[in-house]
Parts: C-alpha cells; sequence; structure tokens
C-alpha cells in the first residue's frame, strides 16, 4: 500500500478523535435545530421588517389591500383621525384618493412600499380572471446584448475620431432592434441566444414563469414586473462554492500547525516516508472532502443530470473550480509551516484569504461585461450555469496560474517539511530562502529554472493588479501597473542570485553576479513568452495585457530582462546582499522607464 494513501487514512481517524461522542450529539442537535427554525421561519412567514410602517386608512376597502404587505401596520379611522394620526406619528395616511407622507426618509421609503403594494395587489386581481393575454396584453421579451469591448489598444485601422469616442468599427447582427449605424459607425453589441418564450396562455404558465429560482435569469415578463440583471449574482455564485472551501481549509492549517506544536508530527518524519507522501497524504482527504461539497452545490444549482451534456456541463464546473481550491490548500499548507504560533497562521491565512477572495470576487462581478472578467475561474462557473460555452483558451487563461502556483507552492513547502524547518522558530524569511537554497542545491536547480518557475506567481501578481486598477483612469493605471509589475519582475528573478550569495553557495564576484544575472534573465524570457503564448488571448488587445506582452516578438525584452537583473546583481556584489532592497528598487526603475518609453505613444 501507498505511504500517503496510509497517511491519509491516519489523517481521516485523527480528524475524527477530535470530536468526542458529547460534541458530535451536541453539534448533531444544534444542526437540526437550525434546520427546524429555518424551515418553520419560510412557512410561517416570519421576517424581520414586519410593521415597520403605520398607515392611517379612513375608507375600510383598502385594508384588505394593505393587509397583503406585512410591511405595514393600518389603523381604520375616520377622515379626521387620519389627519391626527398623519400628524403625531404616523408614517402616511390614506383620506379618501389621496396619500399624505410625513417628510421624514421612513415615511418616503414607505410611500414606495405602498406603491409596490398597489402594483402587486392589481396584478394578482388581474390573473385571478383566468385571461392572460386579455388582462396583460403587453410583454417584454429579455434579450442580451454583448457590451461593446472599448478597452483596447490603438491599431492600424482606428481612426483618432474613433479611438477618441471608445468606439471600434465592428459588423453588427442582422434582426436586432435598436442596431442601427450612427455617425458611420456601427454598435458592437452581439445578440446572446434569446428566448423563443411567447406570453402564457394559462396562469399555470404564467405560475411556471414567476415561480423561477433566484438563479435564473429572466427571460419574459409583464412591464410592471420586469427587473434590469444586476452584476451580483455572480458574486452569490462566489460565495456559495468558496465559503466551504475557506472552512475546510481553516480545518487543515490548523491539523498541520496542530501537529508542530505539540511535536508529534516528529514521528511522521521519523518514519520511513519520503516527505512528499507525507504532504499528499495529509492532504488528499480534505481536498477530496471539499469537491465533494463542491459537486453537491453544482447539483444543487444545475439539477440532476439526465442527459450526457448536463452530466458534462458539471463536470466543466468542477474542473473550473479545482484550481482555486488547489491555490486555497496550497497557500493554507505554506502559511502552516512558515508561521512560528497560531497567531501568526490566523493573520497569514486571513490575508492570503482576502487577497485570493478579490481576485475571485472583483473581476466576477463583470461577467458577461468585459473580457477582464476571464481572470477569474467563477467567471467559467457563472457561464457555465447560466448555459454558456466556455472555449479552451478562456479556461487556460483563468486556471493555468492557479494550477501552476499551488503546485509551485507545494513544491516549495515540500522542500521545507523536515525537522529543522517544522519545529524551530527560525524567521519566516530564513524559511523562505530555505525553500530557494534547497532547490539551488540539487543537481537541476538553477536560477535559470527559478526564475521559470516564478512566472506563473508574477503573471498572477499582475492579473491582480487589473483587477485592484481596472476602475481608475487609464493613464495613472497603467503607469501604476508599470511600477508594480517591474517590482514584481525584479524579486523573482534576483531573488535565486540573492539565495546564492547570501547562503554562500556561490561567491560574490563580479564574474559570478554577470554569469547568473544572464541565466535568471533569460529563463524568465522564455518563462515569459510561453505564457503569454498559451494564456493571454482573451486580453492580449487590451491595455493592461499589453503591460504583460510588450516585445513578445522582439529580443530586446531578452537583453532588458538581463541588464535589469544585473543591475541587482552587481549592486549586490558592490554593497552586499543586506543592501538586496537597494537593488531591486534601482533594477525596479530603470524596468519602469524602459516600459514608459515602449508605452509612451498610449499614455501621453
Amino acid at each position: 500500500m501507498s505511504g500517503w494513501f496510509t497517511i491519509a487514512k491516519w489523517e481521516i481517524l485523527r480528524s475524527k478523535l477530535k470530536f468526542d461522542t458529547r460534541s458530535m450529539i451536541i453539534l448533531t442537535l444544534s444542526l437540526i435545530m437550525v434546520i427546524v427554525a429555518s424551515y418553520a421561519a419560510s412557512h410561517t412567514g416570519m421576517s424581520m421588517n414586519q410593521k415597520i410602517y403605520l398607515a392611517a386608512i379612513s375608507q375600510p376597502q383598502i385594508s384588505p389591500i394593505i393587509d397583503t404587505d406585512q410591511r405595514f401596520d393600518h389603523v381604520l379611522v375616520d377622515m379626521f383621525g387620519a389627519s391626527n394620526y398623519h400628524e403625531y406619528g404616523a408614517d402616511l395616511a390614506i383620506i379618501g384618493n389621496n396619500v399624505y407622507i410625513r417628510d421624514t426618509r421612513k415615511a418616503a421609503a414607505a410611500g414606495d412600499a405602498l406603491e409596490n403594494t398597489f402594483k402587486t395587489y392589481r396584478e394578482v386581481v388581474l390573473s385571478s380572471y383566468n385571461d392572460i393575454n386579455n388582462s396583460h396584453p403587453v410583454w417584454v421579451t429579455v434579450r442580451d446584448l454583448e457590451r461593446p469591448q472599448d478597452f483596447h489598444l490603438a491599431g492600424a485601422g482606428d481612426t483618432a475620431e474613433g479611438i477618441s469616442r471608445g468606439i471600434r468599427e465592428t459588423e453588427m447582427p442582422e434582426g436586432i432592434p435598436g442596431t442601427s449605424s450612427q455617425n458611420g459607425y456601427a454598435s458592437s453589441g452581439t445578440a446572446r441566444p434569446g428566448s423563443s418564450t411567447i406570453s402564457p396562455e394559462e396562469i399555470a404558465a404564467l405560475d411556471a414563469m414567476e415561480g423561477k429560482t433566484f438563479f435564473e435569469r429572466q427571460t419574459i415578463a409583464t412591464p410592471s414586473n420586469f427587473s434590469a440583471p444586476i452584476p451580483f449574482t455572480a458574486i452569490l455564485y462566489a460565495f456559495l462554492f468558496i465559503f466551504p472551501i475557506y472552512f475546510i481549509s481553516q480545518f487543515y492549517s490548523t491539523s498541520l500547525m496542530d501537529e508542530r506544536t505539540n511535536r508529534r508530527g516528529e514521528l511522521i518524519l521519523a518514519a520511513p516516508l519520503k516527505g512528499r507522501d507525507v504532504v499528499i497524504g495529509k492532504t488528499v482527504p480534505y481536498i477530496a472532502i471539499t469537491m465533494a461539497i463542491q459537486a453537491a452545490i453544482t447539483l444543487y444549482i444545475l439539477g440532476i443530470p439526465s442527459t450526457l451534456e448536463e452530466t458534462g456541463r458539471i463536470l466543466l464546473v468542477l474542473a473550473a473550480i479545482l484550481p482555486v481550491v488547489l491555490l486555497f490548500f496550497a497557500l493554507s499548507f505554506y502559511s502552516a509551516i512558515l508561521s512560528r504560533s497560531f497567531k501568526e497562521l490566523t493573520f497569514a491565512s486571513v490575508f492570503l484569504s482576502v487577497i485570493i477572495s478579490g481576485y475571485l470576487f472583483f473581476p466576477a462581478m463583470f461577467a458577461n461585461i468585459h473580457a477582464i472578467s476571464s481572470i477569474s475561474p467563477i467567471t467559467l462557473v457563472v457561464r457555465l450555469i447560466e448555459g454558456e460555452t466556455v472555449l479552451v483558451n478562456t479556461y487556460l487563461f483563468s486556471t493555468l496560474p492557479f494550477y501552476f502556483v499551488a503546485i509551485s507552492v507545494y513544491t516549495f513547502g515540500t522542500f521545507i517539511f523536515r525537522e529543522e524547518d517544522l519545529f524551530t522558530q527560525k524567521p519566516i524569511t530564513a524559511k523562505i530562502v530555505d525553500c530557494f537554497e534547497l532547490f539551488l542545491s540539487y543537481p537541476y536547480g538553477s536560477v535559470f529554472l527559478l526564475s521559470i518557475i516564478f512566472i506563473p506567481f508574477v503573471y498572477m501578481t499582475q492579473l491582480m493588479l487589473i483587477v485592484m486598477l481596472f476602475n481608475l483612469p487609464v493613464p495613472y493605471s497603467i503607469i501604476t501597473m508599470i511600477l508594480l509589475s517591474a517590482m514584481a519582475e525584479e524579486i523573482v528573478k534576483s531573488v535565486g542570485i540573492y539565495t546564492l550569495f547570501q547562503r554562500k553557495i556561490a561567491g560574490i564576484t563580479a564574474r559570478n553576479a554577470i554569469k547568473y544575472s544572464v541565466l535568471s534573465g533569460a529563463g524568465f524570457f522564455v518563462g515569459e513568452k510561453a505564457v503569454a503564448l498559451l494564456t493571454l488571448a482573451p486580453i492580449a488587445s487590451s491595455a493592461f495585457g499589453s503591460v504583460m506582452t510588450m516585445g513578445a516578438l522582439l529580443l530586446i525584452p531578452l537583453f532588458l530582462h538581463i541588464t535589469t537583473v544585473l543591475i541587482s546583481s552587481m549592486v549586490m556584489y558592490w554593497k552586499g546582499t543586506r543592501h538586496y532592497l537597494m537593488a531591486v528598487v534601482l533594477a525596479t526603475l530603470f524596468h519602469s522607464i524602459y516600459n514608459l518609453i515602449i508605452l509612451r505613444g498610449l499614455l501621453f
């Protein structure tokens, strides 16, 4: 039997022992009580908004209408009493055919609620006649159009006037209303598959359409019931899928940290097992449980599949969420190894979770609106749930960074999964440098390969910068991204050379500085262009994409990477490794000036 499988069984058994029988009984009873209370609340109409508005009415026939809205508490009085109530406390008074509203924000909200109550009551009355097409003679069919992609670089075919207006000449689909050409330019909206639904003929058909779930897109409605789509549905999807990952990753990191603090992990390290077997065995159970929960959530949203196509869609949703799971667990694993106490582990877990959550949530808000949304795998999940098709290059663009970073983090974490790093109070920076030292000490380890391995980290950092800077004005956002992207690149290119010099693996000589600079710069150049060709197609035409791919067909960037890392190396050669931060800053400034010169036509 494989060693990792044995470790996995021990991990599951040890997790069970954390909860005794009494705790399990209390936890089960609490869960049952929550379910019963939620079910009772949903069927009894209980709400926090009950009777928050007071209305004084003088006409008895209005009482049944007011009673349909639980937000209203009303009193039936004569005209004089209604006037007194309105003057001394009622939010609104209905006297005859007039509604009187007090001059307060709460009363204004009550007026809006009353208007909606009357509209809803009218809809119910009209629907009760069982003559839908006569009672609702006007129907609205909803068709979604693609938003024009204005976020692009100036091309050879773009006129100055067109660029200033943010318009590109594109073809327009036929048969869509409101797509006529104006000023010589055609709108670039493209129609998504619209609804072929016709107006219902019976009450049952109307109820079926109005009884759609929250996640279903509206396709047909009456004018009074039409509601514009909101961009926050993707956030709800993200919350449903990401929350279980948060929860289980905490158990995962706590389990690792617990073995470090009570030193029980020393017994595992003493076993005749490889470090990677121990890491895999401790990780697989938690990932399996998480993916099972993700599958249950997907089945809840999409339903039980009845065809091969529906089964494939469910599998694609799980394939889109898998790299997110892997990255969360990789960061939890690495945090548990680096942290010296549970306090540090909590800080690291929360900090990294917030960063990854922003990476996932913010782009997903622009799903179906902008190509930038493809950065987040949650966007793929939203599109798949809504019945759209996800292309292979889009999937790679969204998920490959997650896969690469997760694998790299697990690899570096496995390097220091040893006694001298797990059970000592080394500083976090020293443990990180230990990872690089062990990698460079291997026969096939080199700064050339290390720079290639770091490409996904820089790639994800730049994509995160796009998310953060997307809503800033273009000149300032591009300049900021150039500076921060250059700094990220210079750090990862020079950290291998810093490790060689700081840990005395190589002598601090001018010859070594030049040699390792050439290797590191060449490795970064090779990895950068490979990633650009594989994944950047969805945003290659955007201004931010240009910062990440500039010079893809030229050798000038190769000399740039070598020159900038050489600046860092020579500063460490002259001043020592303690001035590493100054070396990175100087290299960043040189790199940023070059990028600003290349993009001066876009910025100025």
